[in-house]
């Protein structure tokens, strides 16, 4: 599998041409993006033809999200029977710490995991692996063999920006289970800023800010940026820390199913529920009437449930197997999530106003499939009056299509982003009387008193340039007769979204363990490390080293350095 995505072949990375391909995996429908980047005027495409595609769905950038495991047969995208009993949002069991909101009706993660066939990175990698398989087969078609063949292949996967670090962590390493390789990650809505600023073709100015607003499927998340420079390329920063929560059109869809079992109770409701007359109400609402839908009090809609003989309800609108919903009808299955929406964008607005107090917003864009609703954009529009409100042509693929221009070498580039948490370490530091009362402490060999105290190196709202390094110190003392295995260092990562850092752990409310980091040192050589004695006369070996981390665009990755040289090895393990 990996030799046929170009995945293990070293000779491959040294070619000078390259194709570039970006995978929008998404909790409803997901798409693939491609360019050239070395070609003249290179220009990215979609893949539109996809296994299973009807009439309706043709030349369609996307692909719905759906896996089916029946014995030995896999079925992914269109080509899996819509009726039978599918896997569904397997990209939020990816992350099961999202905070759900209460409009949403409750479900059991726990169950959810059960009924998987295989873990959720396993199914989300037989999913990635088959689109990615199928983008390079159509991908192939459109260029000569031997000069795909020549191609090195690149792929960039886009994440939700209010993804935990171990979520990201996951869809990566189901990237890398389904052959991908190299990778890179991106996060959304960082990637749909790149296209609709490409796309749009807007004379922009430094200073300008902008809000980007990308309303998918499960998701929601928003980052707001300033222009800093546009020529001899256009260069951004964020300007607040991202936000974002679970308010994507999946709501929609399961707010439409508790008013159909409202409306018919529950006993009819579950009788129907795997039968065509269920299938062709869902579609009819998730394809027709929420794309349609303007917020008129007068709209009709007439919802099909054909065959479930349903007895009539006239004073409810359910007549003849057919359910009149009004305006109002279709507004309540909207509101709790526009009203999240809308409080997510004016969240980011009012700081947006804070940090540029005589500039403000320049302008706000809806990207990703709920993005696109014309109702969603007209509610923006009233909720901040005199922003510019803007939707690109085609916001669906807004994302795959960022995500794959990030690898052009004159595109749009973000040059530092704001951090959503405080990231730090736990460790022993000399005890303070004022600082460290009523703590527990601890007298070290040297006759120090120390006390665990947390060191935050990146805290909220700190601006983090592309690719910046960051060196979080640490230290071990070993007896002079240690063995190599004593060399082994686990040490933890926290992180915490207390708006001011905490000192101890007693004193945070939010402190997390974001992973666990495995430093190797045994292969060292040990004239690096320092011989000392303590109070009483005994030697012992003092171990510094650097546990050093890389800010990449939606991903953190960790090294290692003694005396200020990369030696020994990491391993980072997430807490999931």
């Amino acid at each position: 599998m990996n030799a046929a995505l170009g995945g293990d072949n070293p000779d491959t990375f040294e070619a000078e041409e390259r194709v570039v391909i970006a995978l929008d995996f998404g909790t409803t429908f997901s798409g693939i993006a491609y360019c050239f980047p070395n070609q003249h005027n290179s220009k990215v495409a979609t893949v539109v033809n996809w296994p299973g595609i009807d009439g309706e769905s043709h030349n369609a950038p996307k692909i719905p999200t759906l896996i089916n495991y029946n014995g030995k047969n896999f079925a992914w995208g269109a080509a899996v029977n819509p009726i039978a009993d599918n896997i569904v949002g397997v990209k939020l069991l990816l992350d099961p710490s999202q905070e759900k909101p209460l409009y949403l009706p409750t479900s059991n993660i726990k169950n959810d995991l059960k009924k998987l066939p295989k873990a959720p990175v396993m199914v989300a990698a037989d999913f990635i692996g088959a689109i990615y398989r199928h983008a390079l087969q159509e991908i192939s078609a459109q260029v000569p063999r031997s000069y795909m063949d020549l191609c090195q292949k690149q792929f960039v996967l886009s994440v939700p920006a209010v993804w935990s670090d171990a979520a990201k962590n996951s869809t990566l390493q189901a990237a890398k289970i389904a052959g991908l390789f190299p990778v890179t990650m991106i996060k959304e809505p960082e990637a749909a800023a790149l296209h609709t600023l490409h796309d749009l073709g807007f004379t922009l100015h430094v200073g300008d800010a902008f809000i980007i607003c990308d309303a998918g499927g499960g998701t929601v998340d928003l980052i707001s940026y300033e222009v800093e420079a546009t020529s001899p390329r256009l260069k951004l920063k964020e300007l607040v820390p991202g936000s974002g929560g679970m308010a994507g059109s999946l709501g929609l869809n399961k707010r439409f199913e508790e008013a159909v079992k409202n409306l018919v109770g529950e006993e009819e409701f579950f009788r129907i529920k795997k039968a065509k007359a269920w299938f062709r109400a869902a579609t009819q609402f998730d394809r027709e009437i929420k794309p349609a839908f303007r917020g008129k009090s007068s709209e009709e809609y007439f919802v099909n449930f054909p065959m479930a003989d349903f007895d009539d309800d006239p004073a409810n609108g359910l007549d003849s197997n057919c359910w009149r919903m009004t305006g109002d009808d279709v507004k309540d299955i909207f509101a709790p999530l526009i009203t999240d929406i809308l409080r997510l964008i004016n969240e980011q607005a009012n700081e947006v106003k804070i940090k540029r107090p005589d500039r403000g917003v320049t302008g706000i864009f809806l990207v990703g499939g709920f993005g696109s609703s014309q109702y969603l954009k007209a509610c923006v529009e009233r909720a901040q009056p005199g922003i510019q409100v803007l939707q690109p042509s085609d916001a669906w693929s807004a994302i795959a299509k960022g995500a794959a221009l990030s690898k052009l070498p004159d595109t749009a580039l973000v040059e530092s982003t704001k951090a959503t948490k405080h990231y730090g370490v736990e460790a022993y530091s000399i005890y303070d009387e004022i600082l460290d009362y009523g703590e527990n402490t601890t007298t070290r060999r040297d006759g120090t008193i120390r006390v665990l105290t947390f060191t935050w190196y990146i805290g909220i709202g700190d601006d983090l340039c592309r690719d910046q390094v960051i060196k979080f110190p640490f230290y071990r003392s070993l007896d002079s007769d240690f063995a190599p295995d004593d060399l082994i260092f686990q040490d933890v990562l926290y992180e915490s979204k207390d708006k001011t850092s905490p000192r101890h752990k007693s004193k945070g409310d939010a402190i997390k363990l974001n992973c666990t980091v495995k430093a190797d040192l045994r292969g060292v050589d040990r004239s690096q490390f320092r011989q000392k004695r303590d109070i009483y006369g005994k030697t012992y070996i003092d171990v510094q080293y650097d546990l050093v981390v890389k800010l990449e665009s939606a991903l953190m990755t960790f090294s290692c350095e003694v005396n200020g040289k990369t030696l020994g090895s990491v391993e980072a393990k997430y807490r999931y």
